[in-house]
């Protein structure tokens, strides 16, 4: 009914869990990449489209543990959804360097895996440092702060590579004032701009 209410322009959800049975979680839990798993999310893909009658774009998550069960890696679960379900891909630029700094693996290998070419939007945000319990590095996807240098580095790359894609910067808690978002967009949309002129015909908004 939304998606009829409002026709937007893409559709997008998380490659993530929150309920078991009866109980619900706040927050957006990571999967084991396993065959199981990915016949579950293919079917409930395949039921999305359908009731809506149009595909949607599944984000890459930011994740703070890994399963050993897994057996595949999530640049090829992904893939295989698409492949299966014929769903695009929403890139979350800020969630690859999170994850890959929390499991201590390149978040560029993890882009060059990245099936770039079925990305509809890509989503950037801040995140936070904190310690876990060995005292290591912990990144989380906070959403309220500024993005990190190194995450618009990654931006730039993958712009450069895929062409200007649909951006938007979250930032949902910490409000600043208006003037810092703006600017926020206002370097999405240079990288944006700066691209589009190496690869004409290709423009789009960052938010």
């Amino acid at each position: 009914a939304l998606v009829d209410r409002y026709e937007p322009a893409l559709v997008s959800e998380h490659l993530a869990w929150s309920t078991h049975e009866t109980t619900y979680f706040n927050d957006l839990l990571p999967l084991p990449y396993t065959q199981a798993t990915l016949a579950r999310v293919a079917e409930h893909i395949d039921e999305v489209q359908e009731a809506i009658g149009r595909p949607i774009l599944l984000e890459n998550p930011s994740t703070y543990v890994l399963f050993s069960q897994s057996t595949m890696s999530e640049t090829d679960f992904l893939g295989e959804l698409v492949r299966r379900t014929g769903c695009g891909l929403l890139l979350d630029v800020n969630n690859v360097f999170v994850s890959a700094t929390n499991h201590g693996y390149s978040a560029l290998g993890y882009l060059a895996d990245f099936p770039l070419e079925h990305v509809g939007e890509i989503h950037l945000a801040g995140h936070a440092e904190q310690a876990d319990d060995e005292g290591d590095l912990l990144l989380i996807d906070s959403h309220d702060g500024p993005v990190a240098d190194a995450v618009w580095k990654l931006y730039d790359i993958v712009i450069g590579q895929c062409g200007p894609v649909p951006t938007l910067v979250e930032w949902d808690s910490e409000i600043p004032d208006w003037p810092i978002l703006k600017a926020e967009a206002a370097a999405a949309q240079a990288i944006l701009d700066r691209h589009a002129q190496i690869m004409p015909g290709k423009i789009h908004a960052a938010r």
